[in-house]
């Protein structure tokens, strides 16, 4: 054991400059968003809007990624949802890690994972955590357990069923999509061993992952499977179907990795499939199969079911999908090959990494001299939940509690105020149960909307069709300067207010 000093750390045990350089790049992604732009994005500002509702399920998706953005806002405020981005990347490192330790050995793992970073999906898209993200370390956790209980050691394979189970679950609470991988990895396990449903494991697993998911589905049966709804409008094609959409998706998924393969090239690796040679540390034919299914089989199995159906494939739905990329392309590098271009890889993804950080940075504090219109990030949310407030009180005794609105410019105010406001979703109890029409009774409610997005004033039938006397009404607009557009007009924001008795004051 080394030396330790005063302060009781040891002096031997210091980081390595990697693990310094990547602290410095998820502290920079956490603290340059939250300083730089005045507002969060859409569906940040739309997760928290929703967690804060505490719900076990959303009109459009599975509660968790709601649950983790309001908890990380009301800790961290503007910081928590950066930090949350990352956070998810490196507990899916964490994982591929794992795996690529088992799969290329020691040698190559680290950078295996570090790779990663060099795929479009690990970098820019983590400023905006949302559903997409929050599966990415859920799909790494279950391939790994699921590599564990299929080629693992047979002492320890009980708990990695167990584990197995409770990562399904949380990814299906991340989002549905997370069936994609479960369907490739039971597939690849039942031709692996079609005799493992005779035992205990996969039962157990599939009780654990019930157990997660029963109160999301109680939620689904009572509230009439909303998500699917919207899934079903989301995938939903043109007037026409296109039957493309498959080939498009995955061009686009390619065009992801050109970073990764840039590095690659740059360095003296040449991934071409013509010139493949297998290098894993284990020999087993049947995990080089394994591998292949499950670091591509999903993107293929939407590709080819998008096609066929003839729906719309949005090309952040490969989020998750490529966690194994990396893994894929050194497992066609010997080791000692891969000693001689270390350096020159390390160097080469520092490189994209830093450049990568001075981009946000660059984009997010000065790219609106640039534009004509102001983007969702550069809206004055604190100037217009601090007038909301000032607004409500001058009306008000009791305090804001309820926003209606579109889910912007009602969450943008309802985050804004304390304590933080929960938002009727376009004024539709439906979008969101937790507001019943007896609360708003009891609590009124702040209609805004952005002028110009409605002819005239957005349909709100729960406030405005309610028994007389329920509410006194105001109505009015505000103004708000762009905090860095000085030039052009101000932010116009219509507004009505419906008091309750009990809260008006005289």
């Amino acid at each position: 054991m080394g030396a330790w000093t005063a302060a009781g750390w040891p002096v031997a045990r210091r980081w390595p400059a990697w693990a310094w350089a990547l602290a410095a790049y998820v502290l920079a992604w956490t603290l340059l968003p939250a300083l730089l732009s005045p507002s969060l994005p859409l569906d940040v500002v739309e997760g928290i809007a929703w967690g804060q509702a505490w719900q076990w399920g959303y009109f459009k998706h599975p509660p968790l990624p709601a649950w983790l953005l309001v908890a990380s806002f009301q800790l961290l405020g503007r910081f928590g949802p950066y930090l949350l981005g990352q956070l998810a990347v490196l507990l899916a490192l964490f994982y591929v890690h794992r795996l690529a330790r088992v799969l290329l050995g020691p040698e190559r793992a680290g950078l295996a994972a570090l790779l990663l970073y060099a795929v479009y999906y690990y970098t820019w898209p983590t400023l905006e955590f949302n559903h997409n993200m929050a599966q990415l370390p859920a799909w790494a956790a279950l391939a790994w357990h699921a590599h564990q209980v299929t080629y693992g050691a047979p002492g320890r394979q009980l708990r990695h069923w167990l584990w197995l189970g409770a990562w399904a679950g949380l990814g299906l609470l991340a989002k549905y999509s997370t069936a994609v991988l479960l369907l490739c990895l039971a597939a690849s396990l039942l031709w692996h061993d079609a005799r493992v449903l005779r035992r205990p494991g996969p039962w157990l697993a599939l009780a654990v992952a019930g157990l997660v998911l029963a109160p999301h589905v109680l939620w689904l049966v009572r509230h009439g499977g909303m998500p699917f709804e919207y899934f079903a409008a989301r995938a939903g094609g043109g007037p026409r179907p296109d039957h493309a959409s498959g080939l498009e998706f995955l061009a686009v998924q390619l065009l992801a990795h050109a970073p990764l393969l840039a590095i690659a090239l740059a360095c003296g690796l040449r991934p071409w499939p013509w010139r493949w040679r297998w290098n894993l540390a284990v020999a087993e034919p049947a995990q080089r199969r394994w591998l292949l299914a499950v670091a591509l089989a999903p993107a293929l199995l939407v590709a080819a079911g998008g096609s066929l159906l003839g729906a719309r494939l949005h090309p952040m739905w490969g989020t998750p999908m490529w966690n194994l990329s990396a893994v894929l392309l050194l497992a066609g590098v010997a080791p000692e090959g891969l000693a001689r271009r270390r350096a020159a890889l390390g160097r080469a993804l520092a490189l994209w990494m830093a450049l990568m950080t001075l981009a946000m940075a660059g984009y997010l504090g000065w790219s609106w001299q640039g534009r004509a219109q102001p983007t969702r990030m550069d809206w004055p949310a604190q100037a217009l939940g601090a007038q909301a407030q000032r607004q409500w009180q001058q009306l008000a005794r009791c305090p804001l509690r309820v926003v209606a609105g579109s889910i912007w410019e009602a969450g943008l105010v309802a985050e804004g105020v304390r304590p933080m406001a929960a938002v009727l979703v376009d004024a539709d109890p439906r979008l969101s149960p937790s507001i019943t029409p007896e609360r708003l009774r009891r609590e009124g409610a702040l209609l805004v909307w952005h002028v110009g997005d409605y002819d005239g004033a957005p349909a709100a039938p729960v406030l405005d069709q309610a028994p007389p006397g329920s509410w006194r009404v105001s109505q009015g607009e505000w103004r708000i300067p762009w905090p860095r557009h000085g030039g052009g007009a101000p932010l116009h924001i219509a507004w009505r207010a419906y008091v309750p008795p009990a809260c008006q004051r005289p």
